[in-house]
């Protein structure tokens, strides 16, 4: 996926991201947290002329970032407020 000409922009298939993934959605959430942790820490993971969003888009269409779905946690039912009867 990596292009040695500067101006020129990797083109990524729709497919090869839902073999990654089961939706678009889901695909962009995993590559912009792996953009974050790349980006965590300056140096470490980037080099010095690399932009986090097209390493992290290489490392998710090559299969190098693991990922899995948290199911939502259920809302708690709000309480009721038992209303005083007239006296």
């Amino acid at each position: 996926m990596r292009n040695t000409d500067k101006d020129e922009q990797p083109v990524i298939d729709r497919e090869q991201l839902l073999k990654r993934a089961s939706s678009l959605y889901e695909a962009v959430v995993a590559m912009s947290k792996e953009a974050r942790r790349l980006n965590a820490v300056p140096g470490v993971y980037l080099g010095d002329d690399e932009k986090p969003i097209p390493r992290a888009v290489e490392n998710f269409v090559e299969g190098r970032v693991e990922y899995e779905v948290e199911e939502p946690k259920p809302k708690p039912k709000p309480k009721t407020r038992r209303r005083r009867s007239p006296k």
